[in-house]
């Protein structure tokens, strides 16, 4: 069989650099490189955009053709290699992919943008006038207009008999019957994300020294191991970095957890975070960091706070638990499903609930208890996730 595999799934996004899909891509083309000896792989990718070194190191060691979209097209390729069946971690249909010709697998991650297209907080993140004005109209006159092409867009992909869906929690699953009813006989499994960790090889591709890459950077920064709380992923307003930070900020004028700094990763634009705040001197605003820093900084921190206002999986909890730290997250969509009973659940519409669940992990007997929570939960966690890895692949 010619399997014809999406790199360009694993490649930056327009809202970020790295983000959940692209992971679970990565994750997917190193477990399916086990399987070599059963089917010929040939990938496909932008050869214009970042693409993990470790992916290119792995082509050429097992000579896997690799074509570049800005050369041939997706049918070109398909004709060329003779083509059995299509699979990408987020398939994107603009791409002209010939459905019907060849068999077409895809991962759906979830509905977001159907479950909760907008919030006021899409307001604080405006940078201009002119985006602020688009928000305030997709929130109000056209919000009808908006939310009926977002429905078309992902039914397009969810509920078209050519393609073979796969999703990767109950939450999106039953996300995907409830928006689109003519999937209700539509078979689609459910395999949980996995992650680097549920690779047998999975040590040599990480090949992370975390206590070496603590000491080279965390001086630069003025942290110190346990002493900071984490928050990922700032960029995009549906992961709520905001409020947490005005949790946060709050916390520190009622003059509770002075000693503790607050690390926030993936911030694209500082004044969004720091225009309100009135403690700049307990904030560390950092730009996408490198995954090995980002290691150090989830297995040093005090506790993880997860303030996403959705999310079809959530990598970041799972990341922390396996470190046996505590984490605070929002109790929507998928978080409960993965995180169990090793998470601290808050509102995460409001500030004032997130500020509350910061102040118990403050408190030695509830942190202990959440942090051995944390690490019964990852071992199940990443069972399930090596389990569903082994059968997606087959």
């Amino acid at each position: 069989m010619n399997l014809l595999y999406d790199l360009s799934a694993t490649q930056p996004s327009p809202e970020s650099k790295f983000h959940g899909g692209g992971v679970y891509g990565e994750v997917v083309f190193f477990k399916l490189l086990e399987y070599l000896d059963k089917f010929n792989l040939i990938c496909y990718y932008n050869a214009e955009a970042y693409l993990n070194p470790k992916i290119l190191s792995a082509i050429k060691e097992y000579d896997i053709k690799l074509y570049d979209l800005n050369r041939k097209n997706i049918e070109e390729i398909l004709k060329e290699e003779k083509i059995d069946r299509i699979y990408s971690a987020m398939l994107n249909l603009n791409q002209n992919i010939p459905l019907g010709k060849t068999e077409v697998y895809t991962t759906v991650h979830g509905l977001r943008t159907l479950e909760m297209p907008f919030d006021k907080i899409m307001l604080s993140y405006a940078t201009s006038l002119k985006e602020k004005i688009k928000f305030l109209l997709f929130m109000t006159l056209a919000k009808k207009i908006y939310l009926k092409k977002l429905k078309i867009i992902n039914g397009r992909l969810v509920a078209d008999k050519r393609i073979n869906v796969i999703t990767i929690s109950n939450h999106s699953l039953a996300s995907i019957k409830s928006f689109y009813p003519e999937t209700q006989s539509k078979e689609i499994p459910v395999f949980a994300s996995p992650t680097f960790y549920q690779l047998e090889n999975h040590r040599q591709l990480e090949k992370i020294n975390i206590d070496e890459c603590a000491k080279n950077n965390f001086p630069k920064y003025n942290i110190q191991e346990g002493m900071f709380f984490l928050i990922t992923s700032a960029a995009r307003w549906t992961k709520n970095a905001l409020r947490a930070i005005w949790a946060f900020d709050s916390l520190f004028s009622d003059r509770i957890a002075l000693d503790f700094k607050v690390v926030i990763t993936g911030v694209t634009n500082k004044k969004i975070f720091t225009r309100k705040i009135k403690h700049p001197e307990h904030f560390v605003f950092l730009g996408y960091v490198d995954r090995d820093f980002l290691e150090a900084l989830t297995a040093k921190q005090y506790a993880f706070i997860y303030p996403s206002l959705n999310e079809g999986f959530g990598y970041p909890p799972i990341e922390s638990f396996k470190y046996g730290i505590p984490v605070a997250a929002s109790g929507t969509s998928s978080i409960p499903e993965v995180c169990g009973n090793a998470a601290i659940y808050f509102d995460p519409y409001s500030v004032s609930e997130i500020k509350n669940r910061i102040v118990q992990l403050l408190d030695k007997n509830i942190y202990d208890e959440y942090s051995k929570r944390a690490e019964k939960q990852f071992k199940i966690v990443s069972e399930k996730q090596k389990e569903n890895l082994q059968k997606l692949a087959e």
